[in-house]
């Protein structure tokens, strides 16, 4: 990919990406009653001045609801994608870096973690649990540690053995300092942010499917883009607007995210050669 391709994707995924992260720091603020926010005199409006993405079936405003429906993955979506990168950095440090218990302990923990099918063992712990979205997260960014641990691992691996890194060793480096600086840093910061990107990524779909679903995700009347798009069920198909702007803020969230985490760490992949 060209440089000018390459900058206009960051461009176009960025602003995408800043735009839901200002959604999703201001939207807390907004006052939202959802009680008050319903007038059955305003059914299935379509867009207008004075609701820019229509009401839907209870005459609640579609784009203040897709607003207030970032709430329910944001925050929740941040903490999946830092705990996930954190625990997975170190233990593919550690994994890779270490010898004899500690690395065979710490590379069986993570094959045992990854052979959980991840969706189907959310959906068990919230089965089993009383369930909501940050143990929804909590759960998901473990179940991605060992995918993110083994690509820091091999990165580890084949970075022991440069010329740089041994010499940083025989002038007394700490390892500590070997591992989260020169080589963490340096060398595998472009993969943790493609690593956190998709973890954010995927607690969004899950959030939503499960919204969606209505049995573990956010319940009605709580906004979630996935309960407003699981609306189109009660009405019938009657009006496209209840559903169509959520549905597509899930599509270009998740696919702006996921591009935006690649295009970058590809721009720094590039930087730091």
């Amino acid at each position: 990919m060209g440089d000018k391709h390459l900058r206009a994707g960051l461009i176009a995924s960025g602003t995408v990406v800043a735009l839901v992260l200002l959604v999703g720091i201001i939207s807390p603020f907004v006052p939202y009653d959802p009680a008050e926010a319903v007038n059955y005199d305003q059914q299935l409006q379509p867009p207008s001045m004075a609701h820019i993405f229509g009401t839907d079936g209870q005459g609640r405003d579609v784009a203040m609801r897709v607003l207030k429906g970032t709430e329910a993955f944001f925050l929740p979506g941040l903490f999946a994608a830092a705990l996930a990168t954190l625990l997975g950095a170190l233990s593919g440090a550690v994994a890779g870096y270490a010898e004899g218990w500690l690395r065979t302990g710490v590379i069986g923990t993570m094959q045992l973690i990854d052979t959980l099918p991840r969706l189907v063992y959310i959906i068990l712990v919230c089965t089993i649990l009383n369930p909501s979205i940050y143990l929804i997260a909590f759960v998901a960014a473990i179940l991605f540690v060992p995918s993110i641990a083994t690509v820091i691992r091999r990165r580890v691996e084949a970075l022991g053995s440069e010329d740089y890194i041994l010499a940083h060793v025989a002038h007394g480096f700490r390892p500590v300092r070997i591992l989260l600086y020169h080589i963490l840093w340096l060398q595998c910061r472009p993969m943790l942010i493609r690593q956190a990107t998709y973890v954010f990524g995927y607690v969004l779909f899950v959030e939503v499917a499960l919204s969606y679903l209505g049995d573990y995700g956010m319940q009605e009347p709580l906004p979630s883009w996935g309960n407003m798009v699981a609306q189109t069920r009660e009405l019938g198909g009657a009006g496209i607007w209840p559903w169509a702007f959520p549905a597509v803020a899930i599509v270009l969230t998740i696919s702006a995210f996921l591009a935006f985490g690649n295009l970058l760490a590809r721009a720094d992949e590039e930087e730091v050669r």
